[in-house]
């Protein structure tokens, strides 16, 4: 069957019969003879109904007439192996076999084919009973399916196949046991079998078995057996709720309200819809469950190291659900699962995750998970953020965006006209159909189908370059579908002569997935990961930087390089080596520190829980004001809490509220003195508060001066990811300071130039980063890094805002596109700015973004290529290829209905949005230079940076625009935009903004700013905002031109401008600094 398996008919010897001959009365001869006693349909995917179908429709034939048997099975054999199974998608293949059988495609490119009735365990068992007998399935129990009935086991087993998906049963599978071969049963190891239930008391007494007894509805577990766990109870609440409001999808329940259908045919599609809607909330609810119980894996994953965290993800669960977390996470089913999280695999897991809006948390806190809490700030997640949605959801809900959901389409093969001449002769009238139905069709996903399928079907008649022209058009219609093995195998089996010609047709020119297919990058295995373990840590030597960052990034202690270099240069007196003794001294300093935590009382960790605190430091025990006991100091405060006594907690301070601190030797004997620190407050009516810290008094200033300086800081930048940096240097210089301690350490000798080396924010502190001018304060509304989950910060290359409805509860909110230096395009939600997902397809920058019908976000790269992302989905399965340079600028008409993109080499592309059809291209002439272009009043204005063309839509230029200064000299056009009718334009080389009509192109106003040059534009209720390569933002009036004042922005250029809504401004800096700036768009205080 081309495309994706055949159907193969065998007939099967498994019965001998001694047929004796009678060629005379007289003879006693005998002759062994081979009789079919049945007929075996064999497929690559589980078509279990249709096949029983085309099976079925024999019985006719051969009942009348059964000497035609050979004859009948030769026609039967020759029309399945013609029929092909169709890609994932909406398209489904009808074909004729003596009535109209239907070929359904996958649900999804990495999910079987869906074609048994899934509901049946559900009439054989509890709802208890299911999750009982797929929680010994994940967890890897030796399981034993008994019936009387042979046709009962096989789609029984079948089903909690589909029901654990994405998880895949890895060992031994055998549907039905032969009565000779029980012994099998007593074979080491994990299995799935089936077996007659005459046999149930031999059974019984084999050791480690569960038992699922189909006729008596039972689950039985044997006594030598260990106590089974059970799936965590809140997911499994959840499950039960959610099938109560699926099961009146069951055909029998919905038809109840229903009129008969007039004709038989007619029932028998409503039935087969019906049935396929109510198997999808089946696959879905199942799928949901384990999304519930997994679903914040990906939390505790390093994608870049190939690290999962399991022991602080067991520690995150619920007590009770534990056993169960243990046992599953040491299987071979969770291994795979896990190599496809750090692999970011897109599957349906992964689409049915990012569209359930619920709390993922199963289990609460406990006083064991303190330790996790302090971590956290050196983590790659930012704590401070929340890391899911709150939002309650239907399975209907959840499934409305996923393949399964769209509209069916039949295509109908054509008749067979037996006898055939040849296989290609059918073949041939297959492709004339599919191409006329690729003329005609509009919808992508259809289009993709049947190109899949044409590009099969021309193979199969001996085209492969012509079936490679189909398959490199999937990348305007669904790339998802690709078949790359095929296509590898079909490549691998050209001759020299047809490689020659494929590598001289123009679309192999442009397919680099063709190119390179058969040089595709393997998965790395997780076996092949180095996970350090403290005894992994090096003994002897000295370690150079290179080495010293990645045991800092795979013990987890920090990430960010700059962070990393800091603490190398502080250890080392930054003599380019340290030697393996220091580290070893620092990385126990570290885990130290990590476990004081567990020494908090329950009533300081529940007021740290309450208020999202992070532990950061614990004194020893100390006299204070409040008495005797113990200084907490976290990212928000100082805490003090009693050890004497009621062993209460007070708050001591909050750092935002610190005014001073002072050292000084405190009296509390005649002649003698202890070292202490006083900490004052702001508010006049608290006094100071002492505390008599004795040798730890130089380390808490310390300390206490990073974290209140990274406080000052965030709140003046409006940046809460500073105090989680600030946490991680207080949590890094705590470490530093402690190692010292020990004499042999190369830093205990220069301890207080190590320690500044760390002191971070106070240094910056000091030069003035904790004070912006008023005019900054009071329009900035929040900044965020958006590569804070990354090594290295990148550049903010382009920026999109697509409206929604702030507070909405299905997907129609607001979010933020930031296409980044490293080529990811990451989404955040617009309210909030929490990260919802990286699209990371592009093999270099990603440098343009624009929204196209409000459901595409087109993304240019350097790559040359642009990805289309689905903004629901968030998958990028459409591509464009046709630029020959970097693609520089993407825009659109008003309506959406023609997009616009250029390149860097002056190629403009005319696109039809609906179709991806390529209209038209346009090719400037002297250019090398075109970064942006823009549609106005149906021209298309391009700036190639010595000039701004305007050309027409055929490609005619009409008039140029050229910025020449007053001693005649041309301006390099950095940005330019057009705003109530006039051509705003930003010199690249100096701080030059200058206005021009935008029917005659005359200069109407110039204004001059001080700084390198202007960046980027932007217009906004009548203000032109200028973004310079200084960071500063410039502010001018629309009308009159006037400057009206500068804003302090970034500590790089401004490399991405864009509005949201008219209501806020938001800018992206280059990778020096990397943040996202958001500020407010209307009145500002002078």
């Amino acid at each position: 069957m081309p495309g994706g398996g055949g159907l193969c008919l065998v007939e099967c010897p498994s019965s001998t019969t001694t047929v004796r001959q009678t060629d005379s009365d007289e003879s006693n001869d005998k002759l062994l003879c081979w009789v079919p006693t049945c007929i075996v349909l064999i497929s690559q995917q589980p078509y279990f109904t249709l096949l029983k179908e085309c099976l079925s429709t024999l019985i006719p034939q051969l009942k009348d007439k059964p000497y035609t048997l050979f004859h009948v099975l030769k026609e039967f054999t020759l029309q399945l192996t013609m029929v092909p199974i169709p890609p994932a998608g909406p398209v489904s293949i009808n074909f004729l076999l003596g009535e109209v059988l239907t070929v359904h495609p996958p649900e999804h490119p990495d999910k079987p084919v869906v074609d048994i009735t899934l509901h049946l365990p559900f009439l054989l068992f509890s709802v208890d009973q299911i999750l009982q007998i797929v929680a010994c399935i994940l967890t890897q129990q030796r399981i034993v399916f008994l019936s009387h009935d042979f046709a009962l086991i096989t789609p029984i087993i079948e089903c909690f196949m589909m029901y654990i998906l994405p998880f895949k049963w890895p060992f031994v599978y055998v549907p039905v046991v032969w009565n000779a071969m029980l012994d099998l049963l007593e074979a080491p190891g994990c299995y799935i079998m089936g077996c007659s239930s005459a046999h149930r008391l031999r059974i019984a007494q084999i050791e480690g078995l569960v038992m699922v007894d189909l006729d008596r509805g039972q689950v039985q577990v044997c006594d030598t057996v260990k106590a089974l766990p059970s799936i965590p109870t809140r997911a499994a609440e959840d499950f039960k709720e959610k099938f109560q409001q699926i099961r009146t999808g069951c055909f029998d329940i919905a038809m109840l309200s229903r009129p008969v259908a007039a004709s038989f045919e007619a029932e028998k599609a409503r039935r087969e819809k019906l049935q396929r809607a109510f198997q999808r909330d089946i696959t879905d609810l199942f799928l949901e469950l384990l999304v519930i119980v997994f679903r914040d894996t990906s939390e505790y994953i390093n994608t870049e190291l190939r690290v999962f965290k399991q022991e602080d993800f067991l520690s995150s669960r619920a007590k009770e659900d534990r056993e169960f977390y243990k046992q599953v996470l040491h299987t071979e089913l969770f291994k795979q699962f896990k190599e496809d999280r750090l692999d970011q695999k897109k599957d349906y897991y992964t689409q049915m995750e990012k569209r359930s809006h619920r709390l993922s948390v199963i289990g609460g806190g406990s006083s064991g998970e303190l330790s996790r809490l302090r971590k956290t700030s050196s983590l790659v997640s930012n704590p401070a953020e929340p890391k899911v949605m709150t939002r309650k959801s239907s399975v209907n809900d959840l499934s409305k965006s996923l393949p399964s959901t769209q509209k069916s389409v039949n295509f109908m093969m054509p008749p067979f006209r037996l006898p055939l001449s040849t296989p290609q002769t059918y073949y041939e009238e297959c492709i004339d159909q599919l191409g006329y139905n690729i003329q005609s069709v509009k919808t992508p996903t259809v289009k993709a189908s049947y190109l899949f399928l044409r590009g099969m079907f021309k193979i199969g008649c001996g085209r492969p370059l012509d079936g490679l022209d189909d398959f490199h058009s999937l990348h305007t219609t669904d790339l998802s579908i690709f078949p790359f093995r095929a296509v590898e195998q079909v490549i691998d089996a050209l001759s020299i002569p047809d490689k020659e010609h494929l590598h001289k047709q123009d679309f192999y020119k442009k397919a680099e997935i063709l190119r390179k297919i058969s040089q595709r990058r393997k998965r790395p295995q997780l076996s092949q990961t180095p996970v350090l373990h403290p005894e992994d840590l090096p003994q002897e030597g000295v370690i150079e930087q290179s080495e010293f960052i990645k045991h800092m990034q795979y013990t987890e202690i920090a990430i960010d390089l700059d962070v990393i270099e800091r603490v190398f240069n502080a250890l080392t007196a930054a003599q380019g080596y340290l030697d393996t003794e220091t580290f070893i001294y620092f990385h126990d300093a570290w885990k130290e520190s990590e476990a004081e935590a567990d020494e908090i009382p329950t009533c300081v960790f529940d007021h740290l829980l309450k208020n999202c605190e992070t532990v950061l430091k614990l004194s020893s025990l100390i006299r204070s004001d409040f008495g005797t006991g113990r200084l907490v100091l976290t990212d928000k405060g100082i805490l003090f809490f009693l050890i004497e006594g009621s062993n209460e907690y007070k708050e001591v301070i909050l750092l935002r509220n610190i005014d001073k601190l002072e050292k000084f030797d405190s009296i509390y004997l005649v002649l003698q003195s202890a070292p202490a620190l006083r900490i004052f407050s702001k508010r006049e009516s608290d006094p100071p508060f002492v505390a008599n810290l004795k040798a730890e008094r130089n380390c808490w200033f310390t300390l206490i001066t990073e974290m209140w300086a990274g406080r000052n800081i965030s709140d003046a930048q409006k940046d809460p990811q500073v105090v989680q940096q600030a946490a991680r240097n207080v949590l890094l210089l705590d470490a530093v300071i402690r190692s010292a301690e020990n004499p042999g350490a190369t830093h205990a000798r220069h301890l207080d130039a190590a320690a500044w080396q760390l002191c971070h924010f106070t240094r910056l502190k000091s030069e003035g980063m904790a004070k912006v001018t008023p005019e900054t304060s009071s329009v900035l509304v929040h900044k965020f890094n958006p590569s804070s989950n990354e090594a290295q910060r990148t550049t903010v290359e382009a920026m999109i805002y697509t409206p929604g409805k702030i507070g909405s509860d299905d997907d129609n909110h607001p979010r933020l596109w930031c296409a980044m230096g490293s080529g990811r395009v990451k989404v955040f939600n617009g309210s909030n700015f929490v990260l919802e997902a990286e699209i990371d397809e592009a093999k270099d920058r990603v440098c343009c973004l624009q929204l196209v019908r409000g459901d595409q976000v087109w993304a240019g790269s350097f790559d040359t290529t642009i990805y289309i992302i689905d903004v629901v989905s968030y998958t990028a399965n459409k591509q464009l290829v046709e630029h020959d340079d970097i693609v520089s600028d993407i825009t659109t008409d008003e309506d959406s209905s023609m997009a616009y993109t250029a390149s860097l080499n002056g190629q403009v592309n005319v696109w039809d949005t609906q179709s991806l059809v390529l209209k038209n291209t346009i090719n400037l002439d002297n250019t090398d230079k075109l970064v942006s272009i823009k549609y106005y009043k149906g021209n298309i204005w391009c700036c190639t940076k010595d000039d701004i063309r305007l050309v027409d839509l055929e490609g005619e230029e009409l008039r140029r625009l050229q910025h020449i200064d007053a001693q005649g000299v041309p301006q390099l056009i950095e940005a330019f935009i057009i705003a109530h009718d006039m051509v705003w334009t930003g010199c690249g080389r100096q701080g030059v903004v200058a206005c021009w009509d935008v029917n005659t192109l005359s200069k109407k106003k110039e204004m001059k700013v001080n700084c390198r040059g202007i960046s980027r534009l932007v217009e906004v209720k009548g203000r032109i905002w200028a973004g310079s390569k200084q960071g500063k933002i410039h502010r001018f009036d629309c009308k009159t031109g006037k400057y009206m004042n500068e804003l302090s922005a970034h500590d790089d250029a401004v490399r991405a401008l864009c509005k949201a809504e008219d209501r806020y401004v938001i800018t992206g800096a280059g990778s020096r600094d990397g943040k996202v700036a958001v500020w407010r768009a209307g009145a500002m205080r002078f």
